[in-house]
């Protein structure tokens, strides 16, 4: 009875507001103020989980839906003057909560906008005061222009201070780039335990008067300052109740502030500056003996830096951190929002007392039937909203780094156990910047057709990155710093690294023939092709692996690799899942154009060899097998090669019992999916020529690749392991080089993601040297400065690695 009462209380609720308004003959304004806060809500919601600047569905949607905020708002304004020849109190509190939500809900704004949409938000908040200039109750009055004042300084303040805000980070990211040019004079030796020698700025460089030193032409900063922190000076407080040795063992909140450091170190990319420190042997020391010093080889350090180091940029670039925390901590900002927390709720208790006051001809015409119920719930909402947004600047990596930075200024606080106790709790909730070890995959053989591709690109399937496959990595990238055969230097290090494009000699360097026999696939036009061909090999190297190839359906499949761990061989689980899974990694780096190559290449050769597979296996049916998918482009590959030969190709050991070549196979996919049974191609049918026209495909990617699979299986015929080994070796070499020849702006396109593992790598490599220097070989000064080319470009330098240009 209950239910029945409550389900007929809300059909006759949206009856009521669905009517048309008598004044307008249009939806209630009742109703356009439901719709437009709950789209409002929305709009909150999706800044408020992280950026979404990298997925191209919900940028779409955001720009929808903003683009609806604004006219909704304004419509829902007019509305309001038309409903009724003076305006009620509900209308006045309702136009002033909407412009007030209007413009709080957006919390990420890139840069790049800061003009236009201020200027949108102050005429809504203009119209907003010609509904509220109308006589009413003093009590409300007067916080509802309180409310309204609020917001409109805040609107204009972020209009005038925001401009502000960009240029002295960009001021500062010069000054970094001026300091780094002399920082290795203050110091002769360098030490990754006591990080003695790293005099990397955290903080407080910005805060000095600087010399200029007319002999180098440079601006001095003074090291003795007492507001001037570096990377030494936190790792030397050594008797800290808060970073000391026995306070902070495993280093995690001083790794906070080297994160910061080399975030104003790495921002340098984005502005063509040059790299001063890339030379220096300490450079390479700090990641090689350093950051990538685990004691249980898990690497969790190295994504723990890296991690809140990009998440910085991440603020930087598509969220409003960076411009608040520019001066420090925004005391003033979150006062003002304290403040307008406190004043909203208080419009909640003069509301109740509107509908006694408002004559019933009045409500009944301009259809209010609710009127204080839905503005508790938008007061709700802005108070939540408000709250939310203070607890995100609050609770976050920047917080952290000033209360750190303010430790070591006033060191007399730390002495105090219940401050350290304070400081760690709020530590303890910072979670911000933490990477999720996930990496996104695409497998071209299983999604090729139309729809798999779309919903593969719209919600990209994730795996979690195995230990088995960081080791591979970072064992491949201290290679780029051993394996060079150069003599080494007085610590242990080598001169230069060794070159990034080697990746291919690492993996098959000790098989001579068989690089001669396989050097037709690296000698391609395009990282993007390099890409393609080897994934199509891979893929089918997976499949010969696999056991159960005929079972395996592709319409019910997702992209990650075939082989569960329990039914690989012996020996060879850790090489495969690291082969595979960089291989679908790299594919799906193909999908976002995160590749070197430039986004028009991506697109154009990816659609290509899409097509090339989708008509490869169409005529496979929708319920086709790994095997049938293996089967035919082998025997396409084979007629290639002999078009004359009748016999069909024989098919590999490893894919199980030739009997069950022509049974019907039922049951159910390892992902859960159930499939119909379908009979499975046979090899002799005519139809296998699937595309019908009986022309050589020998050039296409597609049968490049399975070219490349067959001879890879064919010499690596009875040696499983030797086959995945060396796979993982190139997919871990190349994805370096991938990493490192990716331009700058492509890693700050993806930097409003959840993290991608290449652009980890990127910053690694940059840390290390071995992106080298920026091709910009003037000394730079403070006249000099002022007129750099600040256009994201590549940070490659051409005459030192000549692949970095293909």
């Amino acid at each position: 009875m209950f239910v029945v009462t409550v389900a007929k209380a809300i059909f006759f609720t949206m009856k009521r507001l669905f009517q048309l308004d008598n004044a307008s003959n249009l939806a209630s304004v009742e109703l356009w103020v439901v719709m437009t806060t709950l789209l409002l809500v929305v709009r909150f919601l999706i800044d408020f989980s992280g950026p979404w600047y990298s997925n191209r569905f919900t940028f779409a949607t955001v720009q929808i839906i903003e683009l609806l905020n604004y006219n909704m708002v304004h419509y829902t304004l007019g509305l309001m003057q038309l409903s009724s020849a003076r305006v009620n109190d509900y209308f006045q509190v309702w136009a002033v909560l909407m412009v007030t939500l209007q413009y709080s809900v957006k919390i990420g704004r890139p840069y790049g906008r800061s003009k236009r949409i201020p200027l949108l938000d102050l005429m809504s908040s203009v119209w907003a005061a010609n509904l509220l200039r109308v006589q009413t109750v003093l009590l409300l009055q007067i916080p509802l222009w309180f409310v309204w004042s609020a917001n409109a300084a805040r609107i204009i303040t972020y209009f005038l201070f925001s401009d502000m805000s960009v240029t002295r980070n960009d001021e500062n990211v010069r000054l970094v780039c001026d300091y780094m040019r002399y920082e290795h004079t203050h110091s002769d030796t360098a030490n990754t335990d006591s990080m003695s020698g790293y005099k990397y700025l955290v903080f407080g460089e910005d805060r000095q008067e600087m010399k200029l030193d007319l002999a180098k032409f440079t601006l001095m900063l003074d090291m003795e300052h007492p507001k001037l922190i570096t990377v030494e000076k936190i790792w030397g407080l050594h008797d800290s109740g808060l970073l000391g040795r026995t306070a902070d063992p495993d280093d995690q909140l001083k790794d906070v502030c080297l994160s910061f450091a080399l975030y104003k170190l790495l921002h340098r990319r984005f502005y063509d500056l040059p790299i001063h420190e890339a030379q220096q042997d300490k450079t390479k020391k700090l990641v090689f003996e350093g950051i990538l010093k685990d004691k249980d080889d898990d690497y969790e350090r190295v994504f723990r830096v890296t991690g809140v180091e990009l998440s910085f940029l991440q603020d930087l670039y598509h969220s409003k951190h960076a411009q608040l925390f520019v001066r420090g901590f925004p005391f003033p900002s979150l006062c003002l929002s304290l403040v307008l927390v406190a004043v909203t709720g208080y419009i909640a208790y003069p509301v109740h007392q509107i509908h006694n006051r408002i004559d019933s001809a009045v409500l009944n015409r301009n259809r209010i039937t609710h009127g204080a119920f839905i503005t508790y719930i938008i007061v709700g909402l802005i108070i939540a909203k408000e709250i939310a947004e203070i607890i995100m600047y609050v609770f976050s990596q920047w917080t952290k780094i000033h209360m750190i930075c303010m430790h070591i200024k006033h060191p007399k606080f730390g002495q105090f156990w219940l401050v350290v106790k304070a400081m760690r709790c709020m530590f303890w909730l910072i979670r911000k910047g933490k990477w999720k070890h996930q990496i996104r995959q695409y497998n071209l053989l299983i999604s090729s057709r139309p729809r798999k591709h779309i919903m593969a690109n719209l919600f990209p399937r994730s795996i979690k990155l195995e230990s088995q496959v960081k080791n591979a990595i970072f064992e491949s990238f201290k290679g780029l710093n051993f394996l060079d055969p150069r003599p080494k230097t007085n610590n242990g290090l080598d001169q230069n690294p060794v070159r990034l494009e080697a990746y291919f000699s690492y993996a098959f360097g000790s098989k001579g023939d068989l690089m001669q026999q396989l050097e037709w696939a690296i000698d391609l036009e395009a990282d993007t092709h390099r890409i393609l061909v080897w994934h199509i090999a891979t893929c089918l190297c997976e499949i010969n692996l696999s056991d159960n190839a005929y079972g395996r359906k592709t319409f019910w499949m997702k992209p990650r690799p075939f082989v569960n761990r329990s039914r690989a061989p012996e020996g060879v689980w850790d090489h495969y899942i690291t082969a595979s899974s960089l291989s679908n990694y790299c594919g799906y780096l193909l999908v976002k154009e995160l590749v070197p190559d430039t986004g028009l290449v991506v697109q154009k050769v990816f659609h290509e060899v899409r097509l090339e597979t989708n008509r490869a296996t169409s005529k496979l049916g929708m319920f086709m097998s790994l095997f049938d998918i293996y089967d035919s482009l082998m025997v396409k590959a084979k007629k290639n090669e002999k078009p004359k030969e009748e016999e069909s190709l024989q098919v590999p050991q490893t894919l199980g019992d030739d009997s069950l070549i022509t049974e019907q196979v039922a049951g159910q996919d390892d992902e859960g999916g159930d499939y119909p049974a379908d009979a499975l191609v046979n090899e002799e049918d005519p139809e296998n020529d699937v595309d019908g026209d009986g022309e050589d495909e020998e050039d296409t990617i597609i049968m490049m690749g399975t070219r490349l699979g067959k001879q890879l299986m064919d010499r690596y015929e009875a040696d499983r392991i030797g086959l995945w080994a060396d796979l993982a070796k190139f997919w871990t070499g190349f994805l370096l080089h991938l990493a490192a020849n990716t331009g700058a702006m492509k890693h700050r396109m993806h930097l409003a993601g959840n993290g991608e593992l290449i652009t980890h790598l990127w910053a690694l490599l940059s840390h290390a040297g071995i992106l080298g220097g920026s091709h910009v070989e003037h000394l730079l000064d403070p006249v000099n400065l002022a007129n750099i080319n600040t256009a994201n470009r590549d940070m490659t330098d051409p005459t030192r690695y000549p692949t970095f240009v293909n």
